[in-house]
Protein backbone atom coordinates (compact mmCIF):
# COMPACT_ATOMS: atom_id res chain seq x y z
CA UNK A 1 0.00 0.00 0.00
CA UNK A 2 1.50 3.19 -0.84
CA UNK A 3 2.01 5.97 1.60
CA UNK A 4 -0.23 9.01 0.31
CA UNK A 5 1.91 11.81 -0.67
CA UNK A 6 1.77 15.33 0.94
CA UNK A 7 -0.75 17.84 -1.02
CA UNK A 8 1.16 20.91 -1.24
CA UNK A 9 1.10 22.59 -4.79
CA UNK A 10 4.39 23.08 -6.96
CA UNK A 11 4.84 24.78 -9.69
CA UNK A 12 4.21 23.08 -13.19
CA UNK A 13 6.58 22.49 -15.75
CA UNK A 14 5.03 25.85 -17.77
CA UNK A 15 5.26 27.86 -14.57
CA UNK A 16 9.01 27.10 -14.40
CA UNK A 17 9.81 27.64 -17.88
CA UNK A 18 8.27 31.15 -18.14
CA UNK A 19 10.03 32.18 -15.26
CA UNK A 20 13.29 31.11 -16.14
CA UNK A 21 12.61 32.85 -19.31
CA UNK A 22 12.06 36.03 -17.99
CA UNK A 23 15.27 35.60 -15.12
CA UNK A 24 17.29 34.82 -18.60
CA UNK A 25 15.63 37.82 -20.47
CA UNK A 26 16.60 39.99 -17.65
CA UNK A 27 20.11 38.86 -17.84
CA UNK A 28 20.35 39.88 -21.14
CA UNK A 29 19.06 42.85 -20.85
CA UNK A 30 21.41 43.93 -18.13
CA UNK A 31 24.57 42.42 -20.01
CA UNK A 32 23.22 44.36 -22.95
CA UNK A 33 23.66 47.85 -20.53
CA UNK A 34 26.82 46.89 -18.95
CA UNK A 35 29.11 45.08 -21.18
CA UNK A 36 31.57 46.74 -23.62
CA UNK A 37 30.12 47.24 -27.19
CA UNK A 38 33.35 46.17 -28.78
CA UNK A 39 33.02 42.91 -27.00
CA UNK A 40 28.80 42.02 -27.07
CA UNK A 41 27.64 42.82 -30.43
CA UNK A 42 23.68 42.70 -31.74
CA UNK A 43 24.75 39.53 -33.13
CA UNK A 44 25.70 38.08 -30.05
CA UNK A 45 22.74 39.41 -28.54
CA UNK A 46 20.31 37.82 -30.97
CA UNK A 47 22.24 34.60 -30.87
CA UNK A 48 21.26 34.61 -27.07
CA UNK A 49 17.80 35.03 -27.12
CA UNK A 50 17.18 32.41 -30.05
CA UNK A 51 18.49 30.18 -27.18
CA UNK A 52 15.92 31.46 -24.17
CA UNK A 53 13.26 29.32 -24.96
CA UNK A 54 15.32 25.83 -25.06
CA UNK A 55 17.58 27.11 -21.82
CA UNK A 56 14.53 28.33 -19.99
CA UNK A 57 12.57 24.45 -20.96
CA UNK A 58 15.35 22.54 -19.68
CA UNK A 59 16.18 25.08 -16.35
CA UNK A 60 12.09 24.42 -15.85
CA UNK A 61 11.90 20.94 -16.13
CA UNK A 62 14.75 20.88 -13.98
CA UNK A 63 13.43 22.84 -11.13
CA UNK A 64 9.67 21.21 -11.63
CA UNK A 65 11.65 17.42 -11.07
CA UNK A 66 13.45 18.78 -7.67
CA UNK A 67 10.44 20.13 -6.34
CA UNK A 68 8.37 17.28 -6.81
CA UNK A 69 11.42 15.09 -5.34
CA UNK A 70 11.41 17.60 -2.43
CA UNK A 71 7.37 16.79 -1.81
CA UNK A 72 7.35 13.20 -2.67
CA UNK A 73 10.00 11.72 -1.10
CA UNK A 74 12.22 14.00 1.02
CA UNK A 75 9.41 15.66 2.97
CA UNK A 76 8.18 12.25 3.77
CA UNK A 77 11.18 10.70 5.14
CA UNK A 78 10.62 13.06 8.25
CA UNK A 79 6.99 11.36 9.22
CA UNK A 80 7.95 7.40 10.46
CA UNK A 81 4.93 5.96 8.74
CA UNK A 82 5.62 7.65 5.43
CA UNK A 83 9.42 7.24 5.70
CA UNK A 84 10.85 4.26 3.43
CA UNK A 85 14.16 2.06 2.87
CA UNK A 86 17.12 3.65 5.23
CA UNK A 87 14.66 6.50 6.00
CA UNK A 88 12.11 4.30 7.54
CA UNK A 89 15.05 1.83 9.04
CA UNK A 90 16.36 4.68 10.83
CA UNK A 91 12.83 5.56 12.16
CA UNK A 92 12.23 2.29 13.43
CA UNK A 93 15.67 1.99 15.42
CA UNK A 94 14.36 5.23 16.82
CA UNK A 95 11.95 3.16 18.36
CA UNK A 96 13.66 0.17 18.91
CA UNK A 97 12.58 -2.05 16.24
CA UNK A 98 14.63 -3.51 13.22
CA UNK A 99 13.69 -4.79 10.34
CA UNK A 100 13.13 -8.78 10.10
CA UNK A 101 15.47 -10.13 7.83
CA UNK A 102 13.75 -13.46 6.10
CA UNK A 103 13.37 -16.98 7.33
CA UNK A 104 13.88 -19.82 5.64
CA UNK A 105 11.25 -22.99 4.99
CA UNK A 106 11.21 -25.83 6.88
CA UNK A 107 9.52 -29.04 6.48
CA UNK A 108 9.31 -33.11 6.43
CA UNK A 109 9.95 -35.10 3.24
CA UNK A 110 9.19 -39.05 3.15
CA UNK A 111 11.46 -41.07 0.90
CA UNK A 112 12.32 -44.65 1.16
CA UNK A 113 15.07 -47.44 0.68
CA UNK A 114 17.22 -49.99 2.24
CA UNK A 115 16.89 -50.75 5.67
CA UNK A 116 19.45 -49.59 7.96
CA UNK A 117 20.73 -47.31 5.34
CA UNK A 118 21.21 -43.99 6.63
CA UNK A 119 20.49 -40.38 4.82
CA UNK A 120 22.78 -37.72 6.26
CA UNK A 121 22.90 -34.62 7.85
CA UNK A 122 23.15 -32.13 4.84
CA UNK A 123 22.21 -33.77 2.00
CA UNK A 124 20.82 -32.08 -0.66
CA UNK A 125 17.42 -31.92 -2.08
CA UNK A 126 16.04 -30.21 -5.19
CA UNK A 127 12.47 -29.36 -5.99
CA UNK A 128 10.76 -29.03 -10.02
CA UNK A 129 11.07 -25.08 -9.90
CA UNK A 130 15.19 -25.65 -8.67
CA UNK A 131 14.80 -24.84 -5.00
CA UNK A 132 17.23 -26.65 -2.90
CA UNK A 133 17.15 -28.18 0.89
CA UNK A 134 19.45 -29.62 3.01
CA UNK A 135 18.71 -32.53 5.60
CA UNK A 136 19.01 -31.11 9.05
CA UNK A 137 19.81 -34.41 10.67
CA UNK A 138 20.66 -37.76 10.01
CA UNK A 139 17.85 -40.11 9.03
CA UNK A 140 17.85 -43.68 9.16
CA UNK A 141 15.48 -45.88 6.95
CA UNK A 142 13.18 -48.38 8.92
CA UNK A 143 10.76 -50.98 8.17
CA UNK A 144 12.14 -49.39 3.68
CA UNK A 145 10.77 -45.78 4.66
CA UNK A 146 12.79 -42.48 5.39
CA UNK A 147 11.52 -38.83 7.25
CA UNK A 148 13.61 -36.17 6.96
CA UNK A 149 13.16 -32.80 8.30
CA UNK A 150 14.55 -30.61 5.14
CA UNK A 151 15.09 -26.84 5.62
CA UNK A 152 15.35 -24.37 2.23
CA UNK A 153 18.89 -23.50 1.46
CA UNK A 154 17.59 -20.12 0.40
CA UNK A 155 15.13 -17.94 2.95
CA UNK A 156 12.11 -16.52 1.25
CA UNK A 157 8.67 -17.78 0.83
CA UNK A 158 9.96 -19.02 -3.17
CA UNK A 159 11.59 -22.34 -1.22
CA UNK A 160 7.49 -23.02 0.35
CA UNK A 161 6.09 -26.48 -1.31
CA UNK A 162 2.92 -28.28 -1.27
CA UNK A 163 2.43 -31.64 0.71
CA UNK A 164 2.85 -33.99 -1.94
CA UNK A 165 5.37 -32.49 -3.95
CA UNK A 166 8.10 -34.28 -5.41
CA UNK A 167 11.77 -33.82 -4.64
CA UNK A 168 15.20 -35.43 -5.95
CA UNK A 169 18.48 -36.20 -4.19
CA UNK A 170 20.94 -34.03 -5.75
CA UNK A 171 23.74 -36.42 -4.98
CA UNK A 172 22.95 -40.12 -5.32
CA UNK A 173 23.06 -41.96 -1.72
CA UNK A 174 23.72 -45.59 -1.61
CA UNK A 175 20.97 -47.17 -0.45
CA UNK A 176 18.39 -44.51 -0.77
CA UNK A 177 16.05 -44.10 -3.83
CA UNK A 178 16.08 -40.42 -5.43
CA UNK A 179 12.39 -39.38 -5.16
CA UNK A 180 11.19 -37.95 -2.05
CA UNK A 181 7.72 -36.26 -1.35
CA UNK A 182 6.63 -33.48 1.28
CA UNK A 183 4.55 -34.90 4.03
CA UNK A 184 1.41 -33.31 5.40
CA UNK A 185 2.03 -29.89 6.29
CA UNK A 186 4.46 -29.00 3.21
CA UNK A 187 7.36 -27.07 3.34
CA UNK A 188 6.19 -23.85 5.54
CA UNK A 189 7.69 -21.07 7.48
CA UNK A 190 9.75 -19.48 5.01
CA UNK A 191 9.01 -15.58 4.92
CA UNK A 192 10.67 -12.71 2.60
CA UNK A 193 12.70 -10.03 4.02
CA UNK A 194 10.12 -7.12 5.78
CA UNK A 195 9.40 -4.72 3.26
CA UNK A 196 8.42 -0.94 3.89
CA UNK A 197 4.86 -1.36 4.10
CA UNK A 198 4.66 -4.00 6.48
CA UNK A 199 7.40 -2.17 8.55
CA UNK A 200 5.46 0.41 8.78
CA UNK A 201 2.54 -1.58 9.83
CA UNK A 202 4.84 -2.71 13.35
CA UNK A 203 5.69 0.75 13.41
CA UNK A 204 1.88 1.98 13.91
CA UNK A 205 1.64 -0.39 16.28
CA UNK A 206 4.59 0.51 18.49
CA UNK A 207 3.42 4.20 18.08
CA UNK A 208 -0.31 4.13 19.12
CA UNK A 209 0.47 1.66 21.99
CA UNK A 210 3.49 2.42 24.11
CA UNK A 211 5.35 -0.11 26.22
CA UNK A 212 4.00 -0.89 28.99
CA UNK A 213 6.08 -3.83 30.82
CA UNK A 214 3.28 -6.69 29.80
CA UNK A 215 0.29 -4.99 28.48
CA UNK A 216 -1.54 -7.55 25.83
CA UNK A 217 -0.21 -4.66 22.98
CA UNK A 218 3.37 -5.33 24.50
CA UNK A 219 2.85 -9.10 23.80
CA UNK A 220 1.69 -8.35 20.43
CA UNK A 221 4.53 -5.45 19.77
CA UNK A 222 6.99 -9.15 20.51
CA UNK A 223 5.13 -11.89 18.26
CA UNK A 224 5.43 -9.17 15.44
CA UNK A 225 9.39 -9.29 16.06
CA UNK A 226 9.37 -12.93 15.24
CA UNK A 227 10.05 -13.03 10.79
CA UNK A 228 6.64 -14.56 9.16
CA UNK A 229 4.62 -13.14 12.03
CA UNK A 230 2.40 -10.48 9.98
CA UNK A 231 -0.60 -9.77 12.74
CA UNK A 232 -0.71 -10.57 16.26
CA UNK A 233 -3.22 -9.70 19.12
CA UNK A 234 -2.56 -9.76 22.74
CA UNK A 235 -5.12 -11.77 25.10
CA UNK A 236 -5.55 -10.91 28.62
CA UNK A 237 -5.79 -13.88 30.85
CA UNK A 238 -6.59 -16.46 28.61
CA UNK A 239 -5.72 -19.86 30.77
CA UNK A 240 -6.65 -17.51 34.37
CA UNK A 241 -5.03 -15.00 36.24
CA UNK A 242 -1.46 -14.50 36.29
CA UNK A 243 -1.64 -15.97 32.41
CA UNK A 244 -1.28 -13.78 29.43
CA UNK A 245 -1.57 -14.79 25.98
CA UNK A 246 -0.81 -13.51 22.33
CA UNK A 247 -3.23 -15.10 18.96
CA UNK A 248 -0.83 -14.87 16.05
CA UNK A 249 -1.10 -14.85 12.14
CA UNK A 250 1.47 -15.65 9.16
CA UNK A 251 -0.36 -13.90 6.13
CA UNK A 252 2.43 -15.22 3.93
CA UNK A 253 1.70 -18.81 4.90
CA UNK A 254 -0.92 -21.00 2.28
CA UNK A 255 -4.29 -20.11 2.73
CA UNK A 256 -5.86 -19.53 5.29
CA UNK A 257 -2.20 -17.99 6.72
CA UNK A 258 -1.95 -19.72 10.18
CA UNK A 259 1.09 -19.92 11.61
CA UNK A 260 3.50 -23.60 11.63
CA UNK A 261 3.95 -24.92 15.01
CA UNK A 262 7.64 -23.93 14.11
CA UNK A 263 6.34 -20.30 14.24
CA UNK A 264 4.54 -20.67 16.99
CA UNK A 265 7.34 -22.32 19.19
CA UNK A 266 9.49 -19.72 18.12
CA UNK A 267 7.37 -16.52 19.16
CA UNK A 268 7.10 -18.28 22.50
CA UNK A 269 11.07 -18.87 23.29
CA UNK A 270 11.11 -15.17 21.60
CA UNK A 271 8.86 -13.96 24.39
CA UNK A 272 10.09 -16.23 27.22
CA UNK A 273 13.59 -14.36 26.54
CA UNK A 274 14.09 -13.02 30.18
CA UNK A 275 15.06 -9.53 27.99
CA UNK A 276 11.41 -9.70 27.63
CA UNK A 277 8.42 -11.25 28.73
CA UNK A 278 6.99 -11.35 32.39
CA UNK A 279 6.85 -14.01 34.22
CA UNK A 280 3.50 -14.88 33.33
CA UNK A 281 2.35 -18.35 31.69
CA UNK A 282 2.33 -17.69 28.35
CA UNK A 283 -0.32 -19.31 25.59
CA UNK A 284 0.77 -18.28 21.74
CA UNK A 285 -2.30 -19.10 20.21
CA UNK A 286 -3.09 -19.89 16.59
CA UNK A 287 -6.66 -18.63 16.05
CA UNK A 288 -9.00 -20.86 14.69
CA UNK A 289 -10.05 -19.69 10.92
CA UNK A 290 -14.02 -19.11 10.53
CA UNK A 291 -13.27 -19.28 6.40
CA UNK A 292 -15.47 -16.81 4.11
CA UNK A 293 -15.66 -18.25 0.91
CA UNK A 294 -16.20 -15.56 -1.92
CA UNK A 295 -18.48 -16.24 -5.05
CA UNK A 296 -19.20 -13.03 -7.71
CA UNK A 297 -19.36 -11.60 -10.72
CA UNK A 298 -17.68 -8.18 -11.98
CA UNK A 299 -18.27 -5.94 -14.97
CA UNK A 300 -15.88 -5.40 -16.72
CA UNK A 301 -14.95 -9.04 -16.24
CA UNK A 302 -11.04 -9.10 -17.52
CA UNK A 303 -7.93 -10.84 -15.81
CA UNK A 304 -6.84 -6.99 -14.55
CA UNK A 305 -10.23 -6.67 -12.36
CA UNK A 306 -10.15 -10.03 -11.05
CA UNK A 307 -6.83 -9.84 -9.68
CA UNK A 308 -7.30 -6.35 -8.11
CA UNK A 309 -10.61 -7.37 -6.92
CA UNK A 310 -9.18 -10.05 -4.98
CA UNK A 311 -6.62 -8.36 -3.94
CA UNK A 312 -8.97 -5.60 -2.36
CA UNK A 313 -10.74 -8.58 -0.76
CA UNK A 314 -7.22 -9.54 0.85
CA UNK A 315 -6.86 -6.57 2.53
CA UNK A 316 -9.96 -6.18 3.81
CA UNK A 317 -9.61 -8.90 5.44
CA UNK A 318 -6.61 -8.40 6.84
CA UNK A 319 -6.88 -4.53 8.14
CA UNK A 320 -10.51 -5.67 9.66
CA UNK A 321 -10.64 -9.05 10.69
CA UNK A 322 -9.64 -9.58 14.67
CA UNK A 323 -9.96 -11.94 16.69
CA UNK A 324 -13.66 -12.70 18.24
CA UNK A 325 -14.63 -10.14 16.24
CA UNK A 326 -16.96 -9.09 12.97
CA UNK A 327 -16.81 -7.33 9.74
CA UNK A 328 -19.88 -5.71 8.20
CA UNK A 329 -21.42 -7.32 4.57
CA UNK A 330 -21.58 -3.93 3.33
CA UNK A 331 -17.45 -3.22 3.73
CA UNK A 332 -17.34 -6.25 1.42
CA UNK A 333 -19.50 -4.95 -0.75
CA UNK A 334 -17.20 -1.61 -0.27
CA UNK A 335 -14.05 -3.18 -0.81
CA UNK A 336 -14.90 -4.50 -4.38
CA UNK A 337 -16.68 -1.39 -5.52
CA UNK A 338 -14.20 1.25 -4.84
CA UNK A 339 -11.49 -0.94 -6.89
CA UNK A 340 -10.39 1.21 -9.94
CA UNK A 341 -12.44 0.26 -13.11
CA UNK A 342 -14.95 -2.05 -11.50
CA UNK A 343 -18.31 -0.59 -13.27
CA UNK A 344 -20.97 -3.50 -11.79
CA UNK A 345 -21.12 -6.59 -9.45
CA UNK A 346 -22.75 -8.97 -7.81
CA UNK A 347 -21.85 -10.99 -4.65
CA UNK A 348 -23.26 -14.51 -5.31
CA UNK A 349 -21.98 -16.17 -2.02
CA UNK A 350 -22.25 -15.55 0.94
CA UNK A 351 -25.91 -13.96 1.12
CA UNK A 352 -25.83 -10.31 1.49
CA UNK A 353 -28.00 -8.66 3.90
CA UNK A 354 -27.64 -5.25 4.68
CA UNK A 355 -27.18 -4.62 8.28
CA UNK A 356 -25.54 -7.99 8.86
CA UNK A 357 -22.15 -9.04 9.73
CA UNK A 358 -19.86 -11.88 8.96
CA UNK A 359 -19.05 -13.11 12.93
CA UNK A 360 -16.96 -14.88 15.38
CA UNK A 361 -17.96 -16.80 17.81
CA UNK A 362 -14.96 -16.73 20.49
CA UNK A 363 -12.09 -15.21 21.35
CA UNK A 364 -9.83 -17.24 19.17
CA UNK A 365 -11.76 -17.11 16.11
CA UNK A 366 -10.31 -15.38 13.28
CA UNK A 367 -12.17 -13.93 10.20
CA UNK A 368 -10.29 -15.41 7.19
CA UNK A 369 -10.70 -15.56 3.31
CA UNK A 370 -11.04 -18.32 1.64
CA UNK A 371 -11.29 -18.68 -2.45
CA UNK A 372 -12.69 -15.97 -4.18
CA UNK A 373 -14.43 -17.61 -7.82
CA UNK A 374 -15.64 -15.42 -10.36
CA UNK A 375 -18.84 -16.69 -12.00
Amino acid sequence: MTAPQINVPIPTVADATANAARLLQQSLASAAQAADPAALTPRDLELARSNVAALAFVLGAGLHGAYRYLRDFVARQAIPTRSSGEFLDAWLATYGLTRKPASAATGLVLGSGVTGTVLPANTLLQGATGQKYKVSADATVVAGAVQATVVALVPGTEALAAEGAVLNLVSPVPGINTGFTVAAGGIAGGSNAESDDQAIYRLRQRLSAQPMGGSPADYARWALEVPGITRAWGVRNPGGPTTAGVIIMADANASPGLPTSGQRDAVYAYIRDPLRGPPDELFVIIPAPVVVNVSLTISPDTPALRADVTAALQDLFFREAVPGSSIPHSHLVEAIATVLGEYNHQVISPTITSGAFFTTAAYNELLVLGSVTFV
